[in-house]
């Protein structure tokens, strides 16, 4: 876990970044910062591990209070991903993402397989990605293989600032899912600051929504922010769209299917665990208005568009236990 205890942090001209905040991150789980520019998002990122160093109070992490661990060390066991990948120029990928290995002194044969490994993770063939250099990458491949350079070493912790904002819609949308698919095998500890709820949504397991000098509005996950903002401030925030992007946190209520009488060819199938936006996309490229349900193998019935408004009635009124909080 990674607790912030009443930590305050100003710069000069008297400008305060982050006044008394006090925030538990929990183990294994993605928590997204989210709130105005100039809130304090990036420096309470960058006093995790000790980039700025808080005026008052205390950071702790598995209960060690970091101001007691040498700052290169604390920072060898986080992952640190930004928004412009921040690699090396002058080192090929391969070299890149064996950075921090190195630094350990892990053996060379130890270090290769680990670039290896990380870049079929990151979806990048390593014998055509490993010898290349930065400039001779995408936006969307730079970003991976930050990603990858962050996971070098297997760090407990990751922290993400604004890490897909400098690529365009369709590879930060790419990058996202990659993002969340990577997260369901390995299960890091994630502080992810971003300023667009839509992501927020997506990827985080709680979102810390915060007003300026890092004030939290609400500390929720992504279903109860949307359900039941905290105030006019959260709602605002939010925007009139909130209710259409609870469909990418509430899932298909098998109760609200129609009943199963043999799905034809041409409708296309999803799973009971798919959110209303998935299902209803799916719905609408079916010549039947219709999406097939299955949980495994077993057929359960067809989604529909009377599906989907009762899904979303029922999730609000059983306080949103059809939930997937996109992690």
């Amino acid at each position: 876990m990674i607790r912030l205890e009443n930590v305050s942090k100003g710069f000069p001209g008297g400008a305060n970044a982050v006044i008394d905040l006090s925030l538990n991150i929990p183990d294994g789980q993605t928590c997204v910062l989210i709130g105005p520019s100039g809130c304090g998002k990036t420096t309470t990122l960058r006093m995790i591990n000790r980039l700025i160093e808080p005026d008052e109070g205390r950071i702790l992490v598995d209960g060690q209070d970091t101001r007691g661990v040498d700052p290169a060390q604390l920072r060898l066991k986080m992952g640190y991903v930004i928004q412009n990948t921040g690699l090396f120029p002058h080192m090929t990928v391969g070299d890149n993402v064996g950075t921090v290995p190195r630094l350990w002194n892990w053996d060379k044969a130890r270090v290769e397989a680990r670039i290896d490994e990380l870049l079929t993770l990151v979806g990048l063939d390593p014998r055509e990605y490993r010898h290349r250099y930065p400039h001779q990458l995408s936006g969307g491949q730079r970003q991976r293989v930050g990603f990858a350079r962050a996971l070098g070493a297997d760090p407990p912790i990751l922290l993400m600032d604004e890490p897909f904002g400098a690529v365009d819609r369709i590879t930060r949308e790419r990058l996202q899912h990659e993002f969340i698919n990577i997260q369901r095998s390995v299960r890091k500890t994630v502080v992810f600051v971003t300023h667009d709820i839509d992501e927020a949504v997506l990827v985080g397991d709680r979102i810390c929504l915060m007003q300026m000098q890092a004030q939290v509005a609400q500390y929720d996950t992504p279903e109860a922010i949307l359900t039941r903002p905290a105030s006019p401030y959260v709602a605002e925030f939010l925007g009139r769209e909130r209710l259409v992007r609870r469909m990418s946190v509430v899932t298909i209520d098998r109760q609200t299917l129609e009943p199963a009488g043999g799905p034809r060819p041409d409708e296309p199938r999803v799973p009971l665990s798919s959110s209303l936006t998935e299902a209803f996309a799916a719905a609408l490229t079916s010549p039947t208005e219709r999406a097939a349900v299955f949980e495994g193998d077993r057929y359960l019935g067809e989604f529909t568009a009377t599906s989907l408004l009762e899904s979303l009635r029922r999730a609000t009124a059983g306080g949103g236990d059809q939930v997937a909080t996109g992690i």
